[in-house]
């Protein structure tokens, strides 16, 4: 099975291309390899190559980018997909789009199932739901929730670093999710892609917090006193940010457990060990 991997320059790309590869033929464009918004570079590169399969991980992250440029957003979020399909159509190829927890209103106080109504509050979630329409009811459209990178700094290490030092750290306390752990994340869309599962799948690591709860497990497994993480909202803020985030957006991997995949783990775990691997 040769996998084509786009975007493969960002911190799941990478990942991506490193898991897939122990299973077979990867080939990782990154974006000064392949522009996924231009659907001739699109098709002439699948054309060649002729995967099986072929896992997007390009997308403009930058939510309140996204929310400043609402077109531009769309065309890399969205119309790129379908340039993907299109492209994945013409050699029978299985297309993996990986979207967002952001396709919901955060307005739930229990996590979303796949089949819960969407209702995106910014430009950004707006541009994955529309992308995940352009998938095609064939593709995996698997959605997660606050990535944090297998292969450079994130949240654990960012809290750890000034927990190091004196004084407080401060951490938004007032929205929830699953922090979820890209080496978690890619072994399980790797079963996903094993059996060409289509439609909407939601993975994210076990376990609803805050960023606050996180830097709470980050202390406790580094053995700081916690009284030194703050918890402040969206409005303490020096600048406020031009994009609504959904204040609830944990997501029920419900789907996971029909096909009895494996649960993924807690984010606990995977806290506990990151702390641990920069403390040794």
């Amino acid at each position: 099975m040769t996998v084509l991997v786009t975007g493969a320059g960002g911190r799941l790309g990478r990942e991506v291309v490193r898991v897939f590869s122990d299973h077979g033929p990867v080939v990782g464009l990154t974006r000064q390899d392949l522009d996924v918004t231009d659907p001739e570079e699109v098709r002439e590169a699948v054309a060649v190559l002729r995967p099986d399969v072929i896992l997007n991980c390009a997308a403009w992250t930058d939510v309140d980018g996204c929310e400043l440029d609402p077109e531009r957003a769309h065309l890399v979020n969205a119309i790129s997909v379908g340039y993907l399909r299109e492209a994945a159509d013409e050699v029978g190829a299985h297309l993996v789009q990986v979207s967002t927890d952001f396709v919901f209103d955060g307005e739930a106080d229990v996590p979303y199932p796949e089949d819960h109504p969407t209702g995106p509050l910014n430009a950004y979630g707006a541009s994955k739901l529309a992308g995940e329409a352009l998938a095609g009811p064939d593709a995996s459209v698997v959605r997660t929730t606050w990535l944090q990178a297998a292969d450079r700094p994130g949240m654990v290490e960012h809290v750890l670093g000034q927990l190091v030092g004196d004084g407080s750290v401060e951490v938004l306390n007032d929205r929830r999710a699953c922090p979820t752990y890209i080496c978690d994340f890619v072994p399980a869309v790797r079963r996903l892609v094993d059996q060409r599962v289509g439609g909407v799948v939601h993975v994210t690591n076990a376990g609803v917090a805050s960023w606050y709860d996180i830097a709470i497990a980050v202390a406790q497994a580094a053995n700081i006193d916690t009284n030194r993480v703050v918890p402040i909202g969206e409005a303490d803020l020096e600048e406020q940010r031009p994009a609504r985030r959904p204040a609830y957006s944990a997501l029920d991997n419900s789907v996971l457990r029909t096909l009895g995949h494996p649960v993924v783990r807690h984010h606990n775990e995977a806290v506990a060990e990151a702390v641990a691997r920069m403390m040794a």
